[in-house]
């Protein structure tokens, strides 16, 4: 039986979000979040005046590379939300401070616990693309995680019967904390061995699985090693694709376990919940998301202003404390719109993503040295001196490596351009591109490779 967050109607729901919203920024992230206090001091802007989700988008997306420029982890402390007792009894929920005053009078101590679960960050997991940073929760913040797992669970028809074993590495991440507490939410067993192939055959003859949860990279691999291994596939009915994979790597588990129902789970970038895709509709159904627990929104990578039909994901994560993340740029990219309609395969009425391409704004270079391509876009878009341009990301044929080049248009001199743009891209993004090229308009339109967005090219 479905439950009321994903049964709201569209007025419900935008009503809902639009509670949760204001409540989030004036009562938690405002107050308390150093950084989200400057940003909006700098923005001019009041707490207040963020009462909607329509107005949420009115707030310039941000992304670690925002919060800390020099890709310091330290850096990302600025998020984290920093209250106490006071700022617990003058913006905690009404039925919350309620029961909470009560018990300052009869039990100091229970009172104590409740400010400190409320307020206290004390658990962390690591994310990031372009570098790794900690993400805080508090102890209130982990029961929100684990309902959302107990619903992810239900969203890829799963119950309390079945048997989980993980391939994914045993490590502080959202990843593997989710997928604990959704089993352990759903009251299912599971066994998380890591991700040493050995570790996990070895796991896998101790108890026959019903579902496997496995990196989506590695799916394959992993599947014929536990078969090679002796280990019983038999009654393993759903494989979790963690991460969002790509057509080849769904159909290479489906080739080697084809009686197993086949979906992917993801946690973007600064996410502390996975989203799951329904067992009813799978990859077509998209991933379902908790409405109640965050707003999803997309903007146009190339310049981060808000987009409707395809771009960056964008997210701001509602009724939790720790690090506040509000319009938070992933780095995931999507083709398509966000469909706000029933899914036609299960029927919940949440928010649903398609096509996800995971991480696609930050290049890992073959030397482990990382390029944000979204860095490199901001110090492009609006220069006076380029009338047009492109980054086209590839590999050089010569040698296979990967490289980056921009290509642009020049309203001047072509070197002087260059070399203003260039000095741009290192102050914002920390490294060159391989190459800026000078073109025409016409060199740029014929420019061959598959859209990322609008003005960056993949190309084989």
């Amino acid at each position: 039986m479905a439950t009321r967050w994903d049964r709201l109607g569209a007025k419900q729901l935008t009503k809902l979000q639009d509670r949760l919203v204001a409540q989030q920024v004036r009562h938690v992230v405002a107050p308390f979040s150093p950084y989200w206090k400057a940003r909006f001091a700098e923005l001019g802007r009041r707490s207040s005046s963020i009462d909607s989700v329509r107005a949420l988008e009115t707030l310039p997306a941000a992304g670690e590379r925002d919060v800390a420029p020099d890709g310091s982890s330290a850096g990302m402390a600025r998020l984290v939300v920093q209250s106490g007792e006071t700022g617990f009894a003058l913006h905690a929920q009404g039925p919350t401070l309620r029961r909470a005053l009560r018990l300052r009078l009869t039990r100091p101590d229970a009172y104590q616990r409740v400010v400190a679960s409320e307020t206290k960050p004390t658990s962390y997991v690591w994310s990031g693309l372009g570098f790794r940073y900690p993400l805080a929760s508090t102890r209130s913040d982990l029961d929100v995680i684990a309902r959302a797992g107990a619903r992810m669970w239900k969203v890829a028809g799963l119950s309390g019967s079945d048997a989980l074993l993980s391939a994914v590495p045993v490590a502080a991440t959202t990843e593997h904390l989710a997928l604990t507490y959704a089993a352990q939410a759903a009251g299912a067993p599971a066994l998380f061995p890591g991700s040493d192939p050995a570790a996990v055959v070895a796991a896998g003859r101790l108890a026959a699985p019903t579902v496997l949860a496995v990196p989506a990279q590695q799916a394959a691999e992993v599947v014929t090693a536990l078969a090679d291994g002796g280990v019983r596939l038999d009654a393993v009915h759903t494989v979790l694709l963690v991460g969002a994979p790509t057509p080849e790597q769904r159909a290479a588990a489906a080739a080697v376990l084809p009686q197993a129902v086949v979906l992917a789970v993801h946690a973007p970038a600064g996410a502390r919940v996975l989203w799951a895709e329904c067992r009813e509709r799978g990859a077509d159904g998209g991933f379902h998301t908790y409405p109640d627990l965050e707003v999803v929104q997309l903007v146009d990578p190339d310049s981060g202003e808000a987009t409707t039909g395809g771009g960056e994901i964008v997210l701001s994560q509602l009724g939790m404390g720790g690090s506040a993340l509000l319009r938070w740029r992933t780095g995931d990219v999507t083709s398509s719109a966000i469909d706000r309609t029933s899914c036609p395969g299960c029927g919940r009425r949440v928010p649903r993503i398609m096509a996800v391409r995971a991480g696609a704004l930050v290049l890992v270079s073959d030397d482990g040295r990382t390029l944000d391509l979204r860095s490199v876009a901001g110090a492009l878009t609006g220069r006076t001196d380029l009338l047009d341009w492109r980054v086209a990301v590839g590999r050089r044929p010569r040698d296979g490596r990967g490289q980056v080049v921009v290509h642009f248009v020049p309203a001047g001199e072509p070197g002087e351009a260059a070399v203003g743009a260039a000095a741009d891209i290192r102050e914002v993004a920390g490294l060159l591109p391989t190459q800026l090229v000078a073109a025409g308009a016409a060199d740029l339109a014929a420019l061959a490779g598959e859209p990322l967005t609008a003005r960056i090219l993949m190309r084989a």
